[in-house]
């Protein structure tokens, strides 16, 4: 089941994940002080996943591919990719975000 997770770093600072069916991790959000700024990433998440405009393909300083996604209205960075080896993973790893993202539930 897909769905968004939401953890705490070291440092007390919460984030979203989230994560395939298979317990892969999709995107992860940015950090904040407050967990109700992730509920309000995640639906940010929800309802610009849908659109393929949204998505940023980036090239690490170590060529590992990964992608972000924006925020239709802001253009704010709302989630970040894990990396991949190669562009057609990456590309297919946009596909499950726009697949899961809409529906998957916070746990």
């Amino acid at each position: 089941m897909p769905r968004f997770i939401i953890q705490k770093n070291e440092l007390g600072s919460s984030f979203y994940q989230l994560l395939s069916p298979t317990n892969s991790i999709l995107l992860t959000g940015l950090k904040h002080e407050f967990n109700q700024s992730c509920y309000g990433e995640i639906l940010s998440v929800r309802m610009n996943c849908v659109y393929a405009d949204n998505y940023e393909v980036r090239l690490s300083p170590s060529k590992d591919y990964f992608f972000v996604i924006h925020s239709i209205g802001s253009g704010k960075i709302i989630g970040i990719s894990e990396m991949y080896l190669d562009l057609s993973s990456c590309e297919k790893a946009i596909s499950l975000v726009k697949k899961y993202g809409e529906a998957a539930k916070i746990v």
